[in-house]
């Protein structure tokens, strides 16, 4: 591996040090920039209809053959807007 880096370093003109060093704040950038452009927000922080569209059933009123929620979702559905599959 240390030859593999060796080369990378000498293409650039830099130590295998200031190589190394180069790649891991080149990494700690791209995961800053990852990170702060998507954050997650808590069901609590979001708004009223989107809560409404996430709710999910209660574990218990789950069938242990509706292992995906398809049957479960049907039920909510047909319950709430009539529509039924």
């Amino acid at each position: 591996m240390y030859n593999s880096v060796k080369f990378y370093a000498d293409r650039e003109h830099v130590s295998v040090d200031e190589y190394v060093v180069m790649l891991i704040k080149n990494d700690m950038q791209r995961q800053e920039r990852h990170t702060s452009r998507y954050k997650m927000k808590s069901v609590g922080e979001l708004s009223p209809i989107l809560q409404e569209i996430l709710a999910f059933p209660k574990i218990g009123s789950l069938d242990t053959d509706d292992v995906n929620g398809s049957k479960a979702r049907a039920e909510a559905c047909k319950e709430k807007y009539g529509i039924s599959n």
